[in-house]
């Protein structure tokens, strides 16, 4: 997939670097490194893809916002959240753009598991 310059494997590389800053200020290094590994990053950024119809150009702020919110903060705030077993994506309207919307309705609106 690439939309504008962007593919999926350029949205994993800037996951993974968000990730490893992040993991330079964490109380937890180690945990970050090790539970949020390379492939998780990659598994949530076509997650969140998916759920925005495929369109990768737009996927990068809600992106950036899940991975830090709801895994990295969690997973340095909390030393039993594994985010393969306790975290499911949504992406509901109140946390979308309008374009994000209207993705996520050409995406079918559905909810996704990661593994």
């Amino acid at each position: 997939m690439r939309l504008h310059g962007f593919d999926l494997a350029r949205l994993g590389e800037l996951g993974r670097g968000i990730r490893d800053l992040y993991a330079g200020q964490a109380r937890n290094p180690e945990r970050i490194a090790v539970v949020v590994d390379d492939a998780y990053v990659d598994e949530l950024a076509a997650a969140v893809t998916g759920g925005l119809g495929g369109r990768v150009g737009i996927a990068p702020r809600i992106f950036l916002r899940k991975l830090v919110q709801d895994v990295l903060d969690r997973v340095d705030d909390f030393a039993d959240f594994d985010p393969h077993r306790h975290y499911q994506l949504t992406l509901p309207d109140s946390e979308l753009t309008e374009t994000e919307r209207s993705a996520v309705a050409g995406a079918g609106g559905v909810e996704l598991d990661l593994p």
